[in-house]
């Protein structure tokens, strides 16, 4: 019993101290704390797509803080390169040359980390993976993969032409999420499709075109930020976000 219960509290131990160095750094957008990935949506023809993050230090030591950049997966054509400590990079720099020192309890002041990637005009999403670490204790680091997608809102405009669709409401939504909408007669298809940050579709509803209005029920989602996709006539008429709460 004795040598069972050692056991266990080695195990439980074991656990706690890798949960609580898992929490020495974390990651956060606008006082929000970020998970392991996270999906960034812009436009093809953006000059660039940004990502901003907050780095926070939660030990009680100061952190020589360092960036280091794996390109997972590039839509051909396309560029990154990132910014830490003041100082941006090259595309082709993996990791930060220097280091930036934050604070014991403190944080990264905004715009210290910025991740960029220029689409240039070239569809789809390309998968960058960035691992913030301390300089003089690697097992002290975060990871967070980030997709950056490129999708334009308005390349089935034509279609449209004498018609419209609203935007969804309410957002954020709880239960169930609607569309106003007039659809013209060149309209043959259309449907609405609403896609995780992940870039998975978790839920798409048709879009009748002799109707006006077009409700979903979302409550089997989770709590979270979405994208919605309208598609219409097998393109993409918009992209927005949504929030689930």
């Amino acid at each position: 019993m004795k040598k069972t219960l050692l056991t266990l509290t080695v195990v439980l131990m074991a656990v706690f101290s890798m949960n609580a160095q898992a929490q020495d750094i974390t990651l956060s957008i606008d006082g929000e704390t970020l998970g392991e990935s996270i999906t960034v949506w812009g436009d093809p023809g953006d000059a660039e797509i940004v990502f901003l993050a907050i780095v926070h230090n939660n030990t009680d030591r100061d952190m020589n803080i360092k960036v280091r950049r794996n390109r997972l997966e590039m839509v051909e054509g396309t560029v990154s390169q990132f910014c830490w400590g003041g100082a941006c990079w090259p595309p082709d720099t993996e990791e930060s040359p220097q280091a930036d020192t934050i604070a014991a309890g403190g944080q990264s002041a905004e715009g210290d980390f910025s991740a960029h990637y220029n689409p240039n005009t070239h569809i789809g999403t390309s998968t960058v993976e960035y691992l913030f670490y301390n300089e003089d204790n690697e097992d002290q680091n975060v990871k967070i993969t980030v997709y950056f997608w490129a999708s334009p809102q308005s390349i089935a405009e034509d279609a449209m032409k004498g018609g419209s669709i609203s935007d969804v409401y309410p957002n954020p939504a709880v239960h169930t999420v609607n569309f106003d909408y007039n659809m013209p007669a060149t309209v043959t298809s259309a449907k609405v499709s609403i896609v995780n940050l992940l870039g998975s579709v978790v839920k798409e509803t048709v879009v009748e075109p002799n109707a006006n209005k077009l409700s979903m029920d979302i409550s089997e989602l989770e709590d979270g930020i979405y994208f919605y996709n309208v598609i219409v006539n097998g393109k993409i008429y918009k992209t927005k976000k949504l929030i689930i709460q």
